[in-house]
C-alpha cells in the first residue's frame, strides 16, 4: 500500500514566539506567568508545555522546537501541531487562547491582561 511508505519530515514542533504582556493601559506587567501548550492532532493529545515569567519587559520569548520524524500517511492523515498560550497574574483574568495551526497562531502577541480572578492554566492532559 503505497500510503503507509514511511517518509522523512522535519516537523515544526513549537514556533519561536514573542509574547508582551500589558495591562489595560499598555504597561508592561512583571512576573506574568505565560504557558505555550503544543498539542497533536488528530488525536488531540498534548505533545508538551513549557513555561516562563515575564521580565520587565514583559516579555517572553520561547525558542523554536523541530524534530527529524518518519511520518505515515494513513486514513487519518499526518500529525499536526497546534499552540496556545495561557497567561495568568495575580490579580488579572487569567487569558487562555484557542489552539491554532502554524497558518494562524500568532507567535509574536501582545496580550492585554484584564483585572479580574486568576485561575490555574488547564493542567497537562
Amino acid at each position: 500500500m503505497p500510503g503507509c511508505i514511511p517518509y522523512p519530515i522535519y516537523k515544526q514542533l513549537q514556533p519561536q514566539t514573542r509574547v508582551r504582556v500589558v495591562d489595560p493601559a499598555g504597561a508592561p506587567l512583571a512576573g506574568a506567568s505565560v504557558t505555550l501548550v503544543a498539542n497533536t492532532y488528530p488525536y488531540g493529545r498534548e505533545h508538551h508545555r513549557e513555561t516562563l515569567a515575564t521580565g520587565a519587559a514583559g516579555e517572553v520569548v520561547f525558542s523554536a522546537r523541530r524534530e527529524w520524524r518518519a511520518e505515515t500517511l494513513f486514513i487519518h492523515g499526518a500529525q499536526v501541531f497546534v499552540w496556545r498560550l495561557c497567561i495568568a497574574k495575580p490579580g488579572y483574568a487569567t487569558h487562555l487562547t484557542l489552539p491554532e495551526g502554524a497558518a494562524d497562531f500568532d507567535a509574536d502577541a501582545t496580550i492585554a491582561l484584564q483585572p479580574g480572578a486568576t485561575v490555574p492554566c488547564p493542567p497537562p492532559g
